[in-house]
């Protein structure tokens, strides 16, 4: 999908809500992402912290289901955020010199902040045939226990970076929970084994023959650029 990027500007203090978005996906097709986590981030590409997110738009879903949402910031975020001082002189048509040049230090001239829009989702992958013991290990504990091990009825196509969702299996040591911070092991086209923390979580602890395996999966919906003007009534000497 072709994102077209979204030049914001806006003025210290102002609160900000006039952005209101039509997802579609695929193009012409309204998106329904009301079973989906949107995420909309501002990221600086400026000077010392590249592409770290810095502050979020408020997002309104307005209706999931046909696509709509509205992305908003508050005036505690316009005036947090850095100032691009010589396009706010620019603007009002004036020169910039004396004690302007030192308004805003921390940023650079002419920063501007990047946004985007994200959608995490999750994606059915395989079917499980049997949850059962794996291969032992060590925790830094010293606590010596089994990795839990996944074989499904057809291919599951995971790779080690994968973060999956277990659902369905009857057991709640692993229906929805939240496996983000683990790596998979795996052993062949239809088994693979959930890698622990260094904690030893998860362990196995009972077994399941039933079950489903989804992917989480992220896309970008929009993106664009913020810049931030401050208000100036008049240059300075």
């Amino acid at each position: 999908m072709a994102l077209d990027p979204i030049a914001i500007t806006v003025r210290e203090g102002d609160s900000f809500d006039e952005l209101y978005l039509n997802i579609e996906k695929p193009w012409g097709t309204p998106h329904d992402y009301s079973n989906s986590v949107l995420v909309a981030d501002i990221r600086r590409y400026f000077n010392t912290v590249t592409g770290a997110a810095v502050d979020s738009f408020g997002i309104v879903e307005i209706s999931p289901t046909t696509g709509v949402v509205q992305l908003l910031l508050t005036s505690k975020q316009t005036e947090g955020l850095g100032r691009n001082i010589p396009l706010a002189y620019e603007e009002r048509g004036l020169t910039q010199s004396g004690i302007s040049f030192g308004i805003d230090p921390s940023d650079e001239p002419q920063g501007k902040f990047l946004w985007d829009l994200r959608e995490y989702y999750t994606v059915a992958q395989a079917t499980i045939a049997g949850i059962t013991v794996g291969s032992s290990f060590t925790s830094t504990a010293g606590v010596v226990s089994n990795r839990v091990r996944v074989t499904t009825n057809a291919p599951h196509l995971l790779s080690e970076k994968d973060q999956i969702l277990i659902t369905g299996t009857g057991q709640s040591v692993y229906d929805n929970v939240n496996f983000f911070g683990n790596e998979l092991a795996i052993i062949n086209a239809t088994v693979f084994e959930i890698v622990p923390t260094t904690s030893g979580s998860p362990s196995f602890s009972v077994g399941a023959s039933s079950g489903t395996i989804a992917v989480y999966k992220e896309d970008t919906l929009a993106i664009g650029t913020l810049e931030v003007i401050p208000r100036i009534s008049r240059d300075s000497v």
